[in-house]
C-alpha cells in the first residue's frame, strides 16, 4: 500500500515499548504503558507478563530518558 514508506522514513525508527518505559516516572506508569502496548497487540502477552513481573528491570529503565529525547536518538 505504501511502497516507498521505508525510504521516506530514512534512518528514523519507531519507538518501542522499552523507549516508552525509559520515559516513565513511576512503576505504576510503566505497568500502564505495558498494558497499553499489550492491548494494541504491539507486544505479546508473554513479553508483557515478563516485563510486569521483572520489577528490577523496570526500575532500571524508569527515568532513564526525558521526554523529547526521541529525536536525538533518531526515533520518530
Amino acid at each position: 500500500m505504501f511502497p516507498t514508506l521505508y525510504s521516506e522514513m530514512g534512518e528514523r525508527l519507531i519507538p518501542t515499548v522499552i523507549d516508552h518505559l525509559e520515559v516513565c516516572k513511576t512503576l505504576e506508569e510503566a505497568v500502564e504503558i505495558i498494558n497499553f502496548f499489550e492491548k494494541r497487540g504491539e507486544i505479546s502477552r508473554e513479553y508483557a507478563s515478563f516485563l510486569r513481573n521483572n520489577v528490577s528491570l523496570l526500575n532500571s529503565l524508569i527515568g532513564k530518558r526525558k521526554r523529547g529525547e526521541y529525536e536525538s536518538r533518531g526515533l520518530l
